[in-house]
């Protein structure tokens, strides 16, 4: 626990900045409550610009394939990778600084995103999940995110997706839904439009969360007009930046 006298400094020392993430990687209280956000910028990326798990994690067999989990964490909250080596794959939350918005191949374009930047400083996150979720390890009052299309996603608005025939027309639309699990065990959705009536989402849009009680978790799933029986055609992506919190 930083006493007053330290607080006052890092005050001082961010010219009272609302946003705290420039100021230091510590958490100011304001208010009696403590203010985060989590922006991706812990994690140092290499030269393809991408993380999507490595072999630090912790080995499991995935169908027969060594894969392993890994996790990501900032500010208390962790974002789980399932990373398999033999099949070039992964699923959960990668993390990317990649500045090209075009899709040609799977790798590393899958890490692009629609606006070549992140929200703020030079991270974001690439959202890619099979029941993986979010989980903040303590009840948090959410405000919310900052959200854009993924690269691969908009290829196949634009292109088609290669299994459902067609570009995405003014009736067609791409959504992700987010589910809030909340401190008394229930949970929430809300969901975001990432192509509708024509459109989509080409900019970091902010998706308010603080209508909600407090939350613990987040998961996400995707539904769009293009699928098959085994669900959307359109690929399931979206990147997150700058998620922003109270506790």
């Amino acid at each position: 626990m930083k006493t007053n006298k330290i607080f006052g400094l890092a005050v001082l020392a961010c010219g009272f900045a609302l946003s705290f993430t420039s100021c230091t990687n510590d958490d100011n209280p304001v208010g009696g409550k403590r203010q985060a956000t989590v922006s991706f910028e812990n994690k140092k990326l290499g030269a393809d610009g991408y993380w999507s798990g490595d072999e630090s994690g912790t080995k499991y067999d995935n169908w027969g394939a060594e894969a392993f989990a890994c996790q990501y964490k900032e500010k208390g909250v962790t974002f789980p990778v399932n990373y398999t080596p033999s099949w070039a794959s992964w699923s959960g939350f990668a993390i990317s600084n990649r500045t090209a918005t075009t899709y040609k191949n799977l790798n590393p374009d899958q890490f692009n995103s629609a606006v070549g930047a992140a929200k703020s400083g030079n991270n974001y996150c690439v959202v890619y999940t099979f029941g993986e979720t979010i989980d903040f390890g303590r009840a948090v009052t959410l405000k919310g995110f900052w959200f854009t299309n993924e690269a691969w996603a908009v290829d196949a608005i634009l292109n088609g997706d290669g299994m459902t025939p067609g570009k995405f027309e003014k009736d067609d639309w791409f959504k992700c839904i987010v589910t809030a699990t909340l401190a008394n065990g229930k949970t929430k959705d809300v969901e975001i439009f990432l192509a509708k009536d024509g459109e989509y989402v080409k900019d970091w849009q902010f998706c308010d969360f603080q209508s909600l009680e407090k939350v613990t978790s987040l998961s996400f799933a995707f539904d769009s007009t293009k699928k098959n029986d085994y669900g959307p055609t359109t690929p399931t992506y979206m990147c997150i930046d700058d998620i922003e919190f109270e506790y």
